[in-house]
This record gives structure tokens, C-alpha cells and sequence, in this order.
């Protein structure tokens, strides 16, 4: 399918797994910096870290959906006569998003399983903790979980200001085919 500009549309499946995720991780990564000013050992702390995490473990498993579709649909290709460093950068930009989306829960799971607590998923049953408690290793798939957040609101950036580039600048009708049909 092509857009009002001739360019092809992804379809709706991933155009619908991209908003959810994307709405997902705005919602995580505002969750993530609220809850960490939060004081320790207050029941709102506990209640933020909980959400965090069910919430976590339901986007992850979105993100997994969402890979797996990636894996078997090709996007479609970039209008003819686009700038070889533009390819270039949007395959870079795209491999990291979808690596630091996969990383990002994982590490952040395997750490609360590395705690006491483990994952409490909405208040409807425990996940974990999955191994003996280790501090070392907590922290250590802790500061992989909060590095990758970090890379990941840089490389959100990079994202949206290339999908506004295309907008604004160049016009070529390639943010357009993100858009549900409705708002192309």
C-alpha cells in the first residue's frame, strides 16, 4: 500500500506495534524517573516499583510480538534516490532501537530476580525471584538496565528528529507510512 505520496505503508499490524510500544516506553521511561525520588521503604515506592515492572514484563513481551512480526515483514523501502547515509542511518538507528528495547527489560527482569522481591505482575501473582539473592549481580543487570535506558531516550531522539526531518525538511512522504491510515 501506498501513501497519499506514493511512498509504501508499513501495515497495520506494525504500524499498531509501534505505537504501543512507542506509548509503552514513554510511559516507562516517565515511570522510571518518578519512582527512583520516590523515598525508600514508603508503600508508594513499592506500588511505582511493582507497576514498573508489570508494566515492564507486558511491554517486553509486546516488543517480542513486535520483533518477531519485524522478522518476517520487511519494511518498506526508502523512496528511490534517498541519500545513502540516510539508508545507513536508519538501519543503524533502527537495529539499536530494536536491541536496547529487547535489552533493556531483560536486564531489568533478570535484575529484580537477582533480588528479594522478583516481579509482583499487578498484584495478581509473583514472578520470582528466579535465583538467590545477589547483590553483585543485582546491580550489575541494574546498571545494564539504567545504561540502556539512557542510550535508549538519546537513540528516541535520533529517531523522532529523523521522522521530522522527513516530515519538515524533506517531504518525502516517509513519515507519512508510520501513520495510521486515518491521519496520512
Amino acid at each position: 500500500m501506498a501513501n497519499s505520496t506514493g511512498v509504501q505503508r508499513y501495515d497495520r499490524v506494525a504500524i499498531a506495534l509501534h505505537w504501543i510500544v512507542a506509548l509503552g516506553v514513554f510511559v516507562m521511561i516517565g515511570l522510571g524517573w518518578y519512582m527512583t525520588d520516590i523515598p525508600k521503604g514508603t508503600p508508594a515506592r513499592g506500588f511505582f516499583y511493582n507497576l514498573h515492572k508489570s508494566i515492564g514484563v507486558t511491554l517486553a513481551m509486546i516488543i517480542l510480538v513486535r520483533v518477531a512480526w519485524r522478522w518476517n515483514h520487511q519494511p518498506p523501502p526508502l523512496p528511490p534516490g534517498t541519500a545513502s547515509w540516510v539508508v545507513n542511518a536508519s538501519r543503524l538507528s533502527h537495529s539499536l532501537l530494536y536491541a536496547l528495547l529487547v535489552l533493556m527489560p531483560v536486564a531489568g527482569f533478570t535484575a529484580s530476580n537477582f533480588s528479594k522481591y522478583g516481579v509482583t505482575y499487578f498484584g495478581l501473582f509473583k514472578i520470582g525471584p528466579l535465583f538467590a539473592e545477589n547483590k553483585a549481580l543485582y546491580e550489575l543487570f541494574q546498571g545494564i538496565h539504567h545504561a540502556a535506558a539512557d542510550v535508549l531516550v538519546i537513540v528516541i531522539c535520533i529517531h523522532i528528529a529523523g521522522a521530522l526531518r522527513h516530515l519538515l525538511i524533506t517531504r518525502d512522504g516517509v513519515f507519512l507510512r508510520m501513520l495510521p491510515r486515518r491521519f496520512s
